[in-house]
């Protein structure tokens, strides 16, 4: 499809040319609008005729989006017709039936304010970046900050571990300076013999290997190493060292305890961030304790909302309801904008939302997966925060969440569900990082 100044529409054939380009443009309301080349929004009329040549919003530029089979996609009218094409090749929105329309697909290019990574799964990600538009406009803060230069940020993944021999994870792993690898002897006092890269607390030793895949798959949407031409991109593309923390087991289970030694660990060696895609029992004063022992450190608390798609004013799920300043709860978006099925929500109690439907991310062994839940929109929220304070080192903690927070992209889907009403943008956080500089 092409579009002339003058707003005809053609069926173009050969390589994609300028006039084959639209801008996508997403509405709050969960449609979406196209843009010429030209500055022209695309409108369908209520007699179906449809044209690129409307010069401001009114309404008829707005489209519903319906997923078909092959990664097509239909477009209904304001007027719930399909757009469809007709012998000789002419765009009308006349079509009653759905089945008819799935005949579009979307084909992407970079644009002047983006800077899209490599990897070969980048295209994936629908959360970094979708033409549909409810991602996290991850590269359009990667015009600006990709954490490639400056000291870098330690972020600890309190989960199942992390395969740290993972092509796309093992340069981006933390790396205890006062241990000596492999020497069986606890160099630097802490009753943890050869803890290199973090520590296992269900087998209490040195070895945080992932024997499940939780941990692995949240590290690769926060820092899988970004425009090296192979799987994934992370959040944050460099300069995150992963602090890998396994307390839950290979069937993903766990003691409270346990997470308190990891949280307790992270503080000790440091870490700006903990990442906790993970939820289960009631109110825990000891576990509320080691967070706020956090919150003293200056360590920022991500925790997913949970996936029992409860509202969690009502039905607490912790630690993400642990009321500490340092604590943002996390809430999960399709790519459409909604609110995930399985999603916790809560007007008081869930600050944020963030793509948690079918990510693709790490898996143990030099894999990559598809999964779905709040542990996989919190990664999203605990990259972009590392890539903030990377930009920003001289922020406080409680600045940062008040930036993650603050930038969201308002939706009409999270108003009134969540704090802030919005889905999590990187390109704003970046903008209001700017703004708190000295």
């Amino acid at each position: 499809l092409a579009a002339t100044e003058a707003g005809a529409l053609f069926q173009a054939r050969g390589p994609l040319q300028d006039d084959g380009k639209f801008s996508v443009v997403a509405n709050d309301d969960g449609t979406i609008s196209f843009k010429s080349k030209f500055g022209k929004f695309l409108q369908a009329d209520e007699q179906g005729q449809v044209r690129a040549d409307l010069a401001e919003a009114l309404g008829w530029e707005r489209f519903e989006l319906g997923r078909g089979l092959n990664g097509s996609i239909s477009l209904a009218s304001r007027s719930h017709k399909f757009l469809t094409f007709e012998k000789g090749g002419l765009l009308v929105a006349r079509s009653e039936n759905a089945n008819e329309s799935f005949v579009f697909e979307m084909f992407e290019a970079e644009g002047p304010g983006q800077h899209f990574a490599n990897d070969r799964a980048f295209p994936n990600l629908w959360g970094m970046h979708h033409w549909a538009g409810f991602d996290i406009d991850a590269p359009e803060a990667w015009k600006v900050w990709t954490g490639e230069v400056g000291k870098g940020i330690t972020v600890a993944v309190i989960d199942t571990g992390i395969d740290y021999t993972h092509e796309d994870l093992r340069e981006q792993m933390w790396v205890n300076p006062l241990e000596i690898p492999g020497n069986h002897i606890d160099d630097d006092h802490n009753g943890i013999v050869d803890d290199i890269h973090g520590a296992d607390f269900v087998n209490q030793d040195g070895d945080p290997m992932d024997d499940m895949m939780h941990g692995t798959h949240c590290a690769g949407t926060i820092a899988g190493v970004g425009n090296n031409r192979q799987g994934v991109t992370g959040v944050a593309w460099r300069g995150v060292r992963l602090m890998a923390l396994k307390f839950l087991d290979s069937a993903g289970a766990g003691r409270i305890s346990d997470a308190i030694q990891a949280i307790d660990y992270a503080v000790a060696q440091g870490a700006k961030i903990a990442s906790n895609s993970w939820g289960g029992g009631g109110s825990n004063p000891a576990l509320r304790m080691a967070i706020e022992h956090a919150e003293a450190a200056g360590m920022l608390f991500t925790a997913a909302a949970g996936n029992e798609a409860n509202d969690n004013d009502v039905t607490p799920s912790y630690p993400a309801n642990v009321d500490c300043a340092n604590v943002i709860s996390v809430a999960s978006t399709t790519w459409l904008g909604a609110v995930s099925t399985f999603s916790n929500t809560g007007m008081n109690t869930v600050h944020v939302a963030a793509p948690g439907s079918d990510i693709f991310s790490t898996v143990p062994g030099g894999g990559y997966r598809s999964l779905s839940g709040t542990s996989m929109a919190t990664p999203h929220v605990t990259g972009m925060a590392a890539l903030v304070w990377m930009y920003r080192p001289q922020l406080s903690m409680h600045q940062v969440k008040e930036i993650v927070v603050g930038s969201v992209r308002k939706l009409s889907s999270l108003e009134g569900k969540i704090i802030s009403g919005g889905l999590i943008n990187a390109k704003n956080a970046l903008e209001a990082a700017w703004a708190f500089a000295p």
